[in-house]
């Protein structure tokens, strides 16, 4: 925030904390077994997307090559859904490192917590979270960056 006081600028700083996914709430990683945008599809009426998913949702673009799907649930039910349908793996992911500098095959990252965080709706009818809490959100993945800031303004 800038504040102008007798033709003075000052800035007072903001203090963000981060939100760590993992301590979100119980995460479940599994690998994908269909295209990112059909396990999309059948969460959108359970979940709130997170991090890059929510941003890809919105705007087209995120800032994670890796084309994992970013979810919070309130329950393991949709997660339970998705291995019946055959759209995520049966068994865990082993892989639990959340950004990863390496290839690897799309993963479903769901966090289930009793409660939603702070969300919005989109034209789509997904869910996704607030802008606020995507800066969180991105902060805790990848440390306070300037270009991925612009991309979420």
């Amino acid at each position: 925030m800038v504040r102008e006081v007798a033709g003075a600028r000052w800035h007072r700083m903001v203090r963000v904390v981060p939100v760590i996914l993992p301590l979100e709430g119980a995460a479940h990683l599994r690998l994908l077994a269909a295209d990112p945008e059909a396990v999309i599809a059948a969460l959108t009426p359970d979940a709130v997307f997170a991090a890059d998913t929510a941003l890809r949702l919105e705007t087209g673009r995120g800032f994670l090559a890796g084309g994992d799907v970013f979810a919070y649930l309130s329950s393991a039910r949709p997660l339970e859904a998705l291995v019946a349908r055959g759209l995520v793996a049966g068994k865990p992911c082993l892989d639990s490192v959340l950004v990863r500098p390496w290839p690897g095959p799309p993963r479903l990252v769901a966090i289930v917590r009793s409660e939603s965080p702070p969300w919005r709706s989109l034209p789509s009818g997904a869910r996704v979270v607030t802008r606020e809490r995507l800066q969180r959100e991105l902060i805790g993945l990848v440390g306070a960056r300037a270009d991925l800031f612009a991309l979420v303004e």
